[in-house]
């Protein structure tokens, strides 16, 4: 069942990244509209296929956000471009539904004559319109006018870029001191971007990235967060809730903390009692997930995601609900989200054992923080939901893992 629609996703997707740092999303969708400008003349693709390269290009320094090589990026002339470039393929690769084209980004910044490893012709023409492109609006953001980025990307034929390859560029006639107002105006590009529909498999993959996107700022952070839905799913179904409910459950779930990418990363991981100040400042993840997903999701599933800090009593956050304000499965996913805390290990503590688990829930359910009937069901199933945590755990760190280690092979091997 389909909860969000491309449009949604991508929205979301691109209002995530920007609370970590708005540059790159901007620019990433710029060269996205300066590639279907060429590629549309060029009749090579389908549209599902040209809305997978927009996403594609609106995300291909993705791994600047993990390398923090965000401003070298805005720079025309960058020295080191490798880091980002592998980090962001492999991102692509292990955690987005684009995983057969992780590879153009790898290659994206390479010259011609490295671009042997790619493939297909198709991935080396994308690797090389994305070098084209990026290049184009860096040239454009510091002011240059178009006749001298022609000119410039004219002394790189078959140096850098492949002399075909900038044909089709120069075919497509863009005019980079007039191309983003015509953007902001082109239905069609607007269309194909956010509007080709995707199969439910990609929407759901696509939410599974933004998820991960966290790990920009906590690998733990996003362990959490699937931890939290398995919970979360597992307490609704006990109590009666129907498939289409269980769907928006996991969805608000899996978006409860995405405002985290906000966070400073000092205090996000920190491993010693936050500070009032810094309390302050996490508390702000709340408001940092309003703001990215207001209106791209339904109401419900926005207070799923924004209410996990609410308590029965008044004393929560950010509004202090109290009582029936606070949903039922409001209520699941803050309990979930308290359970998946503490029995998973977190940058400030390692994982607590299950009495202590239960006792601390318990407590809180006699103190009507909590829904007493729903933490009975917490703990009278504790073993089971601290399996499935465990469970949920260990193909992550496999594949951060495997990213790793790949990252290290593919770093050594372009030594």
């Amino acid at each position: 069942m389909k909860l969000l629609s491309n449009e949604k996703i991508i929205d979301i997707m691109s209002n995530t990244l920007n609370h970590v740092d708005a540059r790159l999303m901007d620019h990433g969708e710029r060269v996205a509209y300066m590639m279907y400008k060429v590629l549309v003349r060029q009749d090579l693709f389908d549209e599902a296929e040209l809305r997978d390269i927009c996403i594609l290009a609106m995300l291909h320094d993705v791994g600047a956000y993990k390398t923090e090589e965000i401003d070298n990026m805005v720079l025309f002339e960058t020295k080191d471009v490798w880091e980002h470039s592998i980090y962001g393929s492999l991102f692509l690769k292990y955690f987005s539904p684009l995983r057969e084209l992780a590879p153009v980004i790898l290659y994206h910044h390479a010259e011609c004559h490295e671009l042997g490893s790619l493939k297909n012709e198709q991935q080396q023409i994308l690797a090389q319109l994305v070098s084209l492109c990026d290049r184009a609006d860096v040239f454009a953001v510091h002011g240059g006018k178009n006749e001298n980025l022609l000119k410039y990307i004219e002394k790189y034929r078959d140096v850098k870029y492949r002399g075909d390859i900038l044909d089709m560029y120069f075919a497509a006639d863009i005019n980079i001191e007039t191309v983003f107002e015509e953007m902001k105006a082109d239905d069609e590009f607007n269309r194909i971007f956010h509007k080709t529909p995707p199969t439910d498999e990609d929407v759901t993959e696509f939410i599974n990235m933004i998820v991960y996107s966290i790990d920009f700022r906590s690998s733990q952070t996003v362990i959490h967060t699937l931890a939290t839905a398995c919970i979360a799913m597992y307490l609704a179904r006990k109590l009666g809730a129907d498939e289409e409910e269980l769907v928006r459950v996991e969805t608000g779930a899996m978006l409860h903390d995405i405002g985290k990418v906000g966070i400073p990363l000092h205090i996000l991981e920190s491993t010693g009692k936050l500070s009032d100040d810094e309390m302050a400042v996490m508390r702000t993840h709340i408001n940092f997930s309003e703001e990215i997903i207001d209106g791209m999701v339904d109401e419900d599933i926005k207070f799923i995601a924004i209410n996990h800090h609410e308590k029965l009593n008044g004393t929560g956050y950010p509004n202090r609900l109290e009582g029936q304000a606070i949903a039922k499965f409001d209520r699941v996913v803050a309990i979930a989200d308290i359970f998946s805390a503490l029995s998973g290990a977190r940058s400030y503590k390692g994982e607590f054992s299950k009495d202590r688990v239960v006792g601390i829930l318990k407590d809180m359910a006699d103190q009507n923080l909590l829904d007493a009937e729903i933490v009975e069901i917490a703990i009278i199933n504790c073993d089971e939901i601290m399996e499935i945590v465990r469970e949920e755990a260990i193909p992550i760190i496999r594949a951060y893992d495997d990213m790793n280690a790949e990252y290290l092979q593919i770093r050594e091997s372009l030594r």
